[in-house]
This record gives structure tokens, sequence and C-alpha cells, in this order.
């Protein structure tokens, strides 16, 4: 979902000193988790930094506990890299100094080959899953192995750009942890599976007609790979009926695989159960699909300005499920640089849910895509802004999915 500019609301500064963590939590010794408000939030009006490049300071007034319950979820787990999460975006900078060791390794185009070759580069499909030297994905729009995040830019097509939109989501899923850099993800330890489904050159007011034919042919590969957890933070333009039908029986080709697709439910601040306002994915009536709303640190559906238009969060009780919030200090970029910031929109909120839903799943591997949909629903934290807004009536909570995953074991 391409994230709108909105006025930076003020953010929080954590009010505790991170080397003596509270009872009963677990706080990462990463520099700037302390900027990680959504993991944990002390309420009140507290000070942070909007980015990790230079002073910016912002201030902000919050209500404690509006926050992911990350730091309890982590006395029960912190991820493991044989959970497999699938990554549908535009491209990725793979690069990142936080990112390195948590993305999917393919065990079949790993290590020599017969004749001594690095089957990462050797040309060949070792694993006869029809891609060759996939080691950590697909470009599903140049069809090669390589998604990185380098596209011709969409407002000038004259030159290349790096398409920075991912990786917000990266961190918050699964930034290593406790490594003393940068952040900590929600994940320390997980296996991101990358694929590229962006359009290249593609502008504004544009019509991308390919984009559900190359998000069904992720999807089912993410299916026949090994992912149990697949985050899009995005949706297909004016997609004709016979591409949704496509997109449709790719989703339900993931869940007979029990995979999960964790979908923002975007950033136009409309109804997605009205019909005029439907969305794809978000409003398939499918069991294997979450679609997140964003919140803000007061536990509200988020409503920003953008010139004279009024946006924020979709919403829908039955079309949307589940809310988390959007604020989120992560990973980023500049000029292909590792930096960190504060991002926000439905991109970042449906991360959120995506990370939990991987470490709930690094509790109990065995839980089937709706029991999964299911435990990340009913252990929700209502909010009263979130009656009739969305399907659960409330924003995910990790500590409480984690501990009915075990239950569920």
């Amino acid at each position: 979902m391409v994230m709108m500019k909105r006025s930076w609301p003020a953010v929080l500064l954590l009010a505790f000193v991170c080397a003596q963590a509270p009872s009963g939590r677990v706080i990462p010794n990463d520099p700037y988790f302390k900027f990680q408000v959504s993991f944990l939030d002390p309420g009140g009006t507290i000070t942070v930094e909007r980015t990790s490049t230079k002073p910016s300071p912002v201030t902000i007034d919050a209500s404690a506990g509006i926050d992911a319950d990350i730091t309890r979820a982590w006395t029960i787990s912190t991820g493991s890299r044989g959970t497999i999460v699938a990554i549908l975006d535009d491209g990725f900078f793979y690069g990142h100094e936080d990112l390195a060791g948590n993305f999917w390794a393919n065990p079949g185009e790993s290590g020599p080959d017969a004749t001594g070759h690095a089957k990462e580069t050797n040309g060949v499909d070792d694993d006869a899953n029809g891609y060759a030297d996939d080691v950590m994905g697909w470009d599903f729009a140049f069809d090669d192995p390589d998604p990185d995040c380098y596209v011709f830019d969409g407002m000038r097509k004259d030159r290349v750009q790096p398409y920075w939109h991912s990786i917000s989501a990266l961190g918050i899923i699964g930034a290593k942890g406790n490594n003393g850099i940068g952040v900590a993800g929600i994940n320390w330890d997980v296996s991101m599976m990358l694929l590229k489904i962006g359009a290249q050159g593609i502008g504004r007011n544009e019509t991308d007609a390919l984009r559900p034919e190359r998000a069904a042919k992720a999807i089912r590969y993410a299916a026949d790979n090994g992912a149990r957890v697949i985050n899009w933070s995005g949706f297909v333009d004016d997609p004709t009926p016979e591409a949704l039908a496509g997109l449709k029986a790719a989703l339900e080709y993931a869940g007979t695989k029990n995979v999960l697709l964790v979908v923002g439910a975007g950033n136009s601040g409309l109804d997605i159960d009205r019909p005029e306002n439907f969305t794809y994915p978000a409003c398939f009536t499918l069991d294997n699909i979450l679609t997140v709303a964003m919140i803000d640190f007061k536990g509200e559906l988020v409503v920003y300005n953008a010139g004279d238009r009024r946006l924020g969060s979709n919403f829908g009780a039955v079309n949307v499920d589940i809310a988390a919030l959007d604020e989120n200090f992560t990973t980023f970029l500049e000029n292909g640089r590792s930096t960190y910031r504060m991002s926000a929109g439905t991109s970042n909120s449906g991360p959120v849910a995506t990370g939990i839903a991987a470490l709930a799943l690094s509790v109990n591997p065995k839980l089937s895509a709706v029991a999964l949909k299911k435990i990340l629903m009913e252990t929700a934290t209502p909010l009263p802004g979130l009656a009739g807004k969305v399907r659960c009536g409330g924003m995910v909570n990790a500590y409480k999915a984690l501990r009915a995953a075990q239950a569920a074991r």
C-alpha cells in the first residue's frame, strides 16, 4: 500500500532506561529501541526523534498501553529462522545492516552443485521449482532472481531510483533483535522471502494491468516454497474480472497450504464494506486473509488531511479484521545507505500483524491459517473507537496471541 503523506503527529520516547527492563518484559539492546513506542507505549507526553540521521524531536500525548504488547511476548519467543514470511512489494533493499541474517535462503539453491559451482549463481533450477537461482525469492516484474529495489521512476521515466516502500515492513517484521544495532524487529529471528511484484515506470494515475497476474504468481510461489505468512502492503489497480479471478484462485490455493495473507486495509479513509469502495485483495471473502486497519496512540482510527482531502485508515466491520499502530520507528534507506526513521500508514500496521503471526508460528508451527487468524482476532485488545469499524473491535496483541498459540499445541 503506497503510504500517503500526512502531517507527522508527534511520537513517544520511552520513559524508562532500557538496561532496566520492567518486570515480565524483555528489552533488547538495540540503540533505537527507545523510539519503538509501537512495541511499548508508556503513555503521557513524551519526545522522540523522527529519524536517525539528524536531530528531529517530536512529541505526542499518548494513552498508556496502546501498543502491540511485544516486550511481554518476547518472554515467550523472539522468533525462529524456521518460520518463513513472504513479503510482496515493489522491490527490496536487502543490504540493510539490521536485516542481515533474516532473509530466506532457499536450501535447494544454496551451496555447491554437483560440479562444485555455487547453486546461487549457476543459472540452473537446482531444486526444480521452476525458478533458477531463486536463493532469496524472485522478481516477477523482470522474471529474474534479483528482487532489488531499483525501479524506473514512475514520475520521471528517464531515471532509475530506489523504491523504499518495502524497507519499513522488513524492519517491523524482522530486523535482527538484540544485536546492538538499530532497531529490533518483532521477530529477532525469521526467514523473509522477497517477492518483487513492482511495475516499472508506472506513473501517477496510470493503471498497472499486469499487477494481479504477477501477484498471483508470487502468492503461488510463496505457498509452494514454504511460506506460512504473506505480507502484502498493497492492492491491485482497477482489475478486470478475469484478473481478480486469477488472484483469488491463487489465494485459495495458498489457503490449501495453510498460508495466511496479511494485507493493509488502505489509507483512503473509506468504508470498504461498501461495494463502491471495494479494494482487493482486502475484500475477498476468504478465511486465510487478515485485513489490518491503522490506529494512533490514542487507540483511534487514524485520520489526517492531505491538502484538501481528508484521508485515513480504511475501515469496515465485515472486510477489515483487526487494527495495529501504524507509526513505527523502523529501518529505512537514505542514498543507498542503512538508516532508521518513523514510518506510517497501513503499509506499517499490516506488518505489525504479520510479525505477530510469524511469532505465534514460532511457538506453534502446526497452526492452520484459519486457526492463526482466529487466534489473532480473539486475543486482540478491545478498543472503544474500533467498535463497528473493524471486525474484532480491537488491536492485535502479541503476548495474548502467543499464549493462545501455546495453549493450542
